[in-house]
């Protein structure tokens, strides 16, 4: 049974609660290929207006080569919003099934708190960043990552 499916068809299948060191032990079926982060600042959670997809997501992507998943998890965090941080808690592992192909992926989500926040630097993905108490109408938000902020 699927937890949801966002309006784009991608299907959130299921969250292991692992130990990182055991992610290996999960992504036989499903290859890790990227990190995500929720992070708060003064209780309100950090969203990325992404360029490409024009609606508000989690900042994280992809893995690059050799690298761990906190390790992209911190490398995307600061590309995609500037900010840094000193502590990461891995939260557990993300099933999904993508379309339009219907291939498994895995991704690694982990949480953090933002204790001295960064100005914001436009890039080649985010437009802006903003720090959402999950009420205030902001416009569109993927519907997976609406649900992700429930596992900080």
């Amino acid at each position: 049974m699927a937890i949801l499916v966002n309006k784009n068809g991608h299907i959130f299948l299921d969250f292991l609660y692992i130990n990182e060191d055991d992610i290996d032990k999960y992504t036989i079926d499903a290859p890790l290929t990227h990190s995500l982060v929720v992070a708060k600042y003064n209780n309100k959670y950090l969203l990325m207006f992404d360029k490409w997809k024009k609606y508000w997501e989690l900042p994280g992507g992809v893995r690059e080569k050799d690298e761990s998943a906190r390790e992209c998890a911190i490398r995307e965090l600061y590309e995609e919003t500037n900010q840094k941080v000193e502590t990461l808690a891995f939260k557990g592992l993300m099933k999904f099934q993508l379309k339009p192909d219907n291939r498994l992926e895995s991704g690694a989500l982990f949480s953090c708190e933002i204790t001295t926040l960064q100005p914001f630097e436009e890039n080649d993905e985010a437009a802006e960043i903003i720090f959402w108490d999950k009420t205030e109408k902001i416009g569109y938000i993927d519907e997976i990552d609406a649900k992700l902020l429930d596992y900080y």
